[in-house]
């Protein structure tokens, strides 16, 4: 991953509807799915500039809940330390520095795709949650969304539902699934329109980098985290793949 895009992530993930959207679907989970004993821990994989591990470090450290997270990236340790005074541990998502079966609840919000080997991935996020615990994972979904973004950011792939059923496939015995749908689902052909219109005109500019008005924000926001909530809505697409498991 470029390390310009760190200082753009950390810009705009805050309030952007997209990353806001995926914290408050992790909280949604942790809710409802998850029942903390005094010591227990989150831990975020993969945690960028540190965002998600400032926002759950102020729900859950008072209740005597850790939050702690890991990223690989010297840049995000330190955009997190001095921007958001967030202290990140150096660690790679390949091999936790964390025990066997000691956190509560194991988080990869766009994760697995940076790295090439993802089954060893997700198995070293199986490996340090506890029994009874949550894996939360979210992936960027169809190779026809692929841009310049995914370039610049390091991914080695965009996933179906079957490449990612893949991936936890030789460990299902170890877990039992809870969600896995298409996320993000009104916004993908728009999405889909917006970046063929991009490279058949070769244009540079990234709506990623932007938080849209307030109105529209919260409208796409609503629309990602809304219909993502109700157990009855499974999109056939969209431009996320969310994934909640328990770990027996």
């Amino acid at each position: 991953m470029e390390l310009s895009e760190y200082d753009a992530l950390e810009r705009v993930e805050r309030e952007h509807w997209f990353y806001k959207g995926k914290r408050q679907l992790v909280q949604h989970w942790i809710d409802r799915a998850v029942e903390f004993a005094p010591g227990d821990r989150i831990t975020d994989c993969g945690a960028g500039t540190g965002e998600l591990v400032r926002e759950l470090k102020g729900i859950f450290e008072y209740r005597g809940i850790g939050v702690v997270g890991i990223e690989f990236s010297e840049e995000a340790r330190r955009l997190a330390r001095e921007r958001k005074g967030t202290e990140l541990i150096a660690g790679s998502i390949l091999n936790l520095p964390i025990n066997d079966g000691s956190t509560a609840v194991t988080i990869a919000l766009d994760v697995l795709e940076h790295v090439e080997d993802d089954r060893l991935a997700f198995s070293e996020m199986l490996r340090v949650t506890r029994s009874g615990g949550l894996v939360i994972i979210n992936v960027p979904a169809f190779m026809s969304l692929w841009s310049e973004w995914d370039v610049s950011l390091g991914h080695y792939r965009r996933y179906t539902k079957a490449l990612l059923a893949d991936v936890l496939a030789p460990y299902r015995h170890e877990f039992d699934l809870l969600h896995f749908d298409y996320a993000n689902a009104f916004a993908f052909v728009p999405i889909l329109t917006l970046r063929t219109v991009q490279k058949v005109l070769r244009l540079k500019s990234r709506f990623e980098d932007r938080i849209p008005g307030p109105r529209v924000n919260k409208l796409l926001l609503d629309l990602f985290v809304g219909p993502s909530r109700a157990e009855w809505f499974h999109p056939p697409f969209g431009s996320s793949l969310f994934c909640v498991l328990k770990k027996r």
